[in-house]
């Protein structure tokens, strides 16, 4: 059985804004701080772009390449952390002083510099095929 495309489109963006909101304020010491409204309303803006004009798949690499940097802010966190603290102790990243604001920001711009790219990359790809 095949789902409609308007309901396939309607899951993606759910799928999608919710990656790109929880992934955009996974810095933040504070759920209801106001930054939250970048990845939030940014993240709607850039679903909103890509659906409108039938780029999801751009977005989902872009959003996986905003997921690949959380895990990398993550990992490479955690081992500064063991290095730097003798004890072993590891502070969350989120507990230095503006951390959260530029990460948040920071996350927001990965996505959107990844789903100018992987546009760009698909337009060159389908200009190349239409030759």
């Amino acid at each position: 059985m095949e789902l409609p495309d308007s309901l396939r489109t309607v899951v993606a963006v759910a799928v999608y804004w919710t990656a790109i909101a929880l992934g955009g304020s996974v810095l933040l010491p504070d759920p209801t701080s106001p930054l939250v409204a970048v990845p939030v309303l940014g993240g709607g803006a850039v679903v909103a772009h890509a659906a409108r004009n039938g780029r999801l798949v751009p977005l989902g690499y872009a959003v996986g390449t905003m997921w690949l940097a959380v895990l990398a802010l993550s990992v490479g966190t955690g081992v500064v952390d063991v290095l730097a603290t003798p004890s072993g102790e590891i502070a969350p990243l989120a507990d230095y002083p503006g951390v959260g604001a530029v990460g948040t920001v920071g996350l927001f711009g990965v996505l959107v510099v990844a789903y100018a790219a992987f546009v760009r990359r698909n337009a060159a790809r389908d200009a190349d095929e239409g030759r």
